[in-house]
């Protein structure tokens, strides 16, 4: 019996962080827009309103609609389909410009967004196909 070497990188370990974020940052997106949509007294008046004109419950839907895709999207990612990894590299994207956005109201919350987003980005498109490997398919 022959052992096979792995081509895996350690790079893999940001992609499976990149799956594992999604579905926590999923299910928190998830829980905030339904408060959002069930008591949007909780989210009005923030600090997130001086740079947005939406109304609660809009950005209530918002929530749930990328918590939901976020939730779908993380497993997969684990799982290196390759739709999951287009889906999250959109996902990382869409984040960095919404911290970009928010520079001005949460600096240093903006900033480590910013990187974590850029960096899981690159690390999902450029090794995303060795976690695929590594299951086989």
């Amino acid at each position: 019996m022959e052992v096979e070497e792995s081509r895996a990188t350690g790079w893999v370990a940001w992609v499976l962080f990149g799956g594992i974020l999604l579905v926590l940052l999923g299910a928190l997106h998830l829980c905030l827009g339904v408060v959002a949509l069930v008591r949007p007294e909780f989210i009005a008046g923030d600090r997130a309103d001086q740079l947005t004109d939406l109304s609660p419950a809009a950005i209530g839907w918002i929530h749930v609609v990328l918590g939901a895709l976020a939730l779908i999207t993380g497993p997969a990612l684990i799982r290196g389909l390759d739709w999951a990894r287009a889906v999250s590299v959109g996902l990382a994207v869409l984040a960095a410009l919404v911290n970009f956005v928010f520079l001005a109201v949460y600096p240093a919350w903006s900033v480590i967004g910013i990187g974590l987003a850029g960096l899981i980005a690159w690390a999902v498109a450029a090794h995303g196909r060795e976690v695929a490997d590594a299951y086989g398919s």
